[in-house]
């Protein structure tokens, strides 16, 4: 059986894979907005979308914890508190400065700055999802360099999560250019740790790194991040 977004053949895979595409990147922008309610059939009334390709694409956002399915009544975009934020963020300091160590001496640098991306260069709203697929593919990197499955199924657990967040924090209302160059400077300091084979600096700047996203996504929900309801 063929993988969903690994380059299946199948018509109806395609489908759910652009209608996962679209519907996912709605939500991490936030046009979906956290706590907005929606039907099956709206959304693909609303998205031009097959009935089976939405069904797909919400059973795998749900799995996600992007939406939630609500009986009877649809779905729930999963909404965005400070308790949930906190929670996010108090594992990823758990797990991703000791992942940065392991993947110390193991990661390919050279491949990594490829993928690296500055998020100030990101000057439209296309350009600043790309960006986030790009810091998405940035941790996959390290997370993979560490050789422990269970480790990067984790990682990539709270990167499902964490992709709205980040769109949050670097580009929601009341985001600063700083903020932006901060989050590069965070990879910069993970890359010349790496450089140099450092383990414990990569664990330093790891979480750093955190800390600053963090500080960042909580700033943008105590400034009421525009519509966004606040929990």
């Amino acid at each position: 059986m063929a993988t969903p977004g690994t380059g299946n053949d199948d018509p109806a895979a395609r489908q759910s894979d652009a209608a996962f595409g679209m519907i996912k990147a709605e939500i991490v922008a936030c046009r979906l907005a956290p706590g907005s309610r929606f039907s099956e059939a709206g959304l693909s009334l609303r998205f031009g979308l097959a009935r089976a390709a939405a069904r797909a694409a919400l059973t795998r956002l749900a799995e996600q914890g992007l939406v939630v399915p609500v009986a009877r009544h649809g779905y729930t975009v999963a909404a965005v508190t400070v308790q949930s934020i906190r929670d996010l963020f108090q594992v990823r300091l758990i797990t991703e400065p000791k992942a940065a160590a392991l993947a110390t001496g193991r990661i390919d640098v050279p491949a990594l700055r490829r993928i690296n991306q500055p998020p100030q260069d990101a000057h439209t709203a296309a350009a600043q999802l790309g960006f986030v697929a790009a810091n998405r593919a940035f941790h996959h990197a390290i997370a993979a360099a560490t050789g422990n499955a269970r480790l990067i199924a984790i990682l990539d657990a709270l990167a499902d999560e964490g992709e709205r967040l980040v769109h949050l924090g670097l580009f929601g209302p009341g985001s600063q250019h700083g903020d932006r160059a901060a989050a590069d400077d965070g990879h910069a300091a993970l890359l010349a740790a790496f450089a140099a084979g450092h383990a414990a600096a990569a664990e330093q700047a790891a979480t750093a790194h955190i800390e600053h996203a963090r500080a960042i996504v909580l700033a943008r929900v105590m400034d009421g991040m525009g519509d966004v309801p606040i929990r």
